[in-house]
This record gives structure tokens, C-alpha cells and sequence, in this order.
């Protein structure tokens, strides 16, 4: 396999890279002093063509590959992880709606995504099922003549307060032998039937928006189902597709993340002067370094072969399909654990410097969040032993 970048991926990175230095780095600290979503950022990423790379042109996107789209990634991030993932989280669930959706769905979100006009949001996870979506769903659909009312709590969303369009899994059929073939994604615009509450008190991530979300009575028919009338009753199918695309893309921000707290302890490990010698010249600290930065090539050789699969499953998921999945869950508990232990490594090499006047305490607290989104390190630990000893992955382990 060859690991070289083409000179057009090469630009790609480079415009990003000076895009993110120029735009995101300066500001990064007071969006997340403010609990604000960026959204000035959010909209000069959208005009730079940064959001939905890999969806068609026809609806806004670029066309490009997954690893494309993962190159702008790790330099969005790199510059400031939390913020810049806040950014790159303003469109969470549309690639569903990209990936499954009809052409009227794409036609009237994606194109203002990719400009960065709205955000979107995918609503999963509820107050008593966690990481759990194989269950019976207590957000339920009711068929009522024509329309289907929607009533239920979604917890943990991202995006709930700012979001025109929310992609959601609710229960449509409870009478199934297993819960999951009962579960359908619709396609729901805000309205005043939508109610969210933002998380104030948060640990870290704090310019993105986490919120509660309820739905009270929300009407919507067999045309806003994802994909149309014909996926009723598959959406928990439609969400194993986009999980495998989101859990590598959290492995990609996680290297971005690892990457950039490894070179600011490099960086002052090489600069600060202890007992008459600089601190990188202490054998403890300097195989601590080294050890970091083995890791943090491990993961980065897993990343680019996890995109690599992302895109074989595009083409043939009969082949590629476990394969990737399998993949991006390891990228994703193994990167967001590389994330965090670099984060630890670069607040203990600049001590109480890296505790009160850098970065690197909103970097580690940011990391932290990586290993609980898209499904927790137990979760991904889970889904690939199934995978390993052939067992449905839809079976409780």
C-alpha cells in the first residue's frame, strides 16, 4: 500500500492547515470561554467547501473520498481539537441523509449544510438505553390516518438547540421478535413541537451544544421516513452504516488531537531548564516522549488503513462491510484512548504551566469526550469481539 499523498491531497491538507491557523486557532479559546458555537467559523468552513466533502456536487458537497475528507479533519483539529470539532459536528447525522436519503431529503438539507447555513442533528441515544439502541426505544411513532405523531426524550444531542433538521430513531413497530426491526429513522424539520435544553455544567466541548431533546407530539409522514416508505422499519440497519463512517472519522480527530499535545510536550520539553539541563534530556520524561510517539504512529498507519475500508464498504460492503466496522470501532477506542494519554503526558511534562496557562486543559478535557461519543470503549470493545468470534453483531455479547 502506498501511504504517499497525491499532489492534490496535498493542497487539500495544506489549505486546510492554513485555513485552520488563520481562522480557528486565534478565536478557539473564546468560543469555548463563551459556551459558543462558532458559528462565524462554522460558515467560512462552509465557503471553503469543508463540510460534507465526500457528498455528491449535485447537493452541495465536493465528491471526494473518505480520506480526502479525514485529511481536513486531522488539520482542522490539530489546530484546536474541541472547537474545531464542534465546527465539524455542525453537520452530525446529515451523512445519513446523504448516504440513505431521496432526492428530495438531499435536495432540501445538503446544500445548506455544506454552506454552513444550518446545523443538523442525529438523535439516537435516550436517558435510559445509553449506548444500548437494540432495545424497545421509548421515543415512539404512532401511525394516525396519514401522518405518524412522534413522542419520546432523546438525551445527549449534539447540536439540539442550534439544529434545522433532526435525523431520529424512533420505535414504529413494537410487535417484532427483536426490538431493532421494529425502529425507523425519520427525516424531522424543528418546529414548536421540538424542545431542547442545553447542558450548561459541562466537563469539556463546550462550544458545541449538548442538549436534551424532546419530541411532544410531532407530526410527520411516510415521506420525511429516511430514505422513503420503503426503509419504514429499517433504521436501526440505515445507523450501523453511518456508525461505521462517524466512529473512523472520531478516530481521525482523535490523531489530530494526540498529534497536537504531543508536539506542544515535545516542544516544551525541548525549552524548559531543570536542575541545570533541559527537562527532554531526563531519561524518564524523554521514554515517556518516545513511547507517545510510537503510539501516535500506530494509530496514525490504523487511521489511513480504516479510510482505505471505508471506501472499499462504499463499493462493496459484501466484502468490505465487517471489515470496516471492525476497524473504525478500534480506531475509535483506540484513538480516543491515544488522545487522552497524550493529553495526560503533555499537562504532566509542562505541569503547572500546562494547568493554568495553556491549552492543554481544554484539549484533555475535549479528549475525554472522544472515548463516549459514538458509542463508549465497552461498546467498541464489544462490537469487535462479536465480530471476531462470528457472532451477530445485533446479539447482546
Amino acid at each position: 500500500m502506498d501511504f504517499e499523498l497525491t499532489e492534490e491531497q496535498k493542497l487539500i491538507q495544506q489549505t486546510a492547515r492554513e485555513f485552520a491557523l488563520k481562522e480557528i486557532q486565534p478565536r478557539a479559546k473564546e468560543f469555548e470561554q463563551k459556551h459558543e458555537f462558532p458559528w462565524e467559523i462554522y460558515r467560512k468552513c462552509g465557503q471553503q467547501g469543508f463540510l460534507g466533502m465526500t457528498w455528491p456536487q449535485e447537493y452541495g458537497g465536493q465528491g471526494v473520498s473518505f480520506l480526502d475528507a479525514m485529511l481536513v479533519t486531522y488539520e482542522l483539529v490539530k489546530a484546536d481539537p474541541p472547537v474545531s470539532t464542534a465546527v465539524l459536528a455542525g453537520i452530525f447525522g446529515a451523512d445519513m441523509i446523504a448516504e440513505s436519503g431521496t432526492h428530495e431529503q438531499k435536495a432540501k438539507w445538503l446544500p445548506r449544510l455544506a454552506k454552513g447555513e444550518i446545523t443538523s442533528a442525529g438523535c439516537f441515544t435516550e436517558p435510559g438505553g445509553g449506548s444500548d439502541i437494540a432495545r424497545v426505544l421509548d421515543t415512539r411513532a404512532e401511525r394516525k390516518g396519514n401522518e405518524w405523531v412522534i413522542n419520546g426524550t432523546k438525551q445527549f444531542i449534539t447540536n439540539g438547540t442550534t439544529a434545522s433538521v433532526f435525523v431520529t430513531l424512533v420505535q414504529t413497530d413494537t410487535k417484532v421478535d427483536r426490538p431493532y426491526r421494529g425502529q425507523t429513522e425519520f427525516v424531522i424539520e424543528r418546529s414548536d413541537a421540538i424542545e431542547a435544553r442545553k447542558y450548561e455544567d459541562k466537563m469539556g466541548w463546550l462550544a458545541s451544544p449538548t442538549c436534551e431533546v424532546r419530541f411532544n407530539d410531532v407530526r410527520v409522514t411516510d415521506n420525511d421516513i429516511l430514505g422513503g416508505p420503503s426503509n419504514l422499519n429499517r433504521g436501526f440497519y440505515l445507523g450501523l452504516m453511518f456508525l461505521d463512517v462517524t466512529r473512523a472519522a472520531v478516530g481521525w480527530q482523535a490523531l489530530a488531537t494526540a498529534e497536537a499535545a504531543l508536539e506542544r510536550a515535545l516542544s516544551y520539553a525541548g525549552e524548559r531548564e531543570a536542575f541545570g539541563r533541559k527537562i527532554g534530556g531526563f531519561q524518564a520524561l524523554a521514554f515517556r516522549l518516545v513511547e507517545m510517539a510510537t503510539q501516535v504512529e500506530m494509530l496514525k498507519a490504523h487511521c489511513f488503513r480504516t479510510a482505505w475500508l471505508v471506501e472499499k464498504a462504499r463499493e462493496n460492503p459484501a466484502v468490505y462491510g465487517e471489515e470496516s466496522v471492525k476497524m473504525a470501532s478500534m480506531a475509535k477506542w483506540f484513538g480516543a484512548r491515544t488522545a487522552v494519554q497524550a493529553c495526560d503526558l503533555a499537562m504532566d511534562v509542562m505541569a503547572g504551566y500546562g494547568y493554568v496557562e495553556s491549552d492543554i486543559d481544554r484539549w484533555y478535557r475535549f479528549a475525554k469526550c472522544l472515548e463516549l461519543i459514538e458509542g463508549t470503549k465497552e461498546v467498541q470493545k464489544n462490537a469487535i469481539a462479536r465480530l471476531m468470534l462470528g457472532r451477530d453483531i445485533t446479539k447482546t455479547f
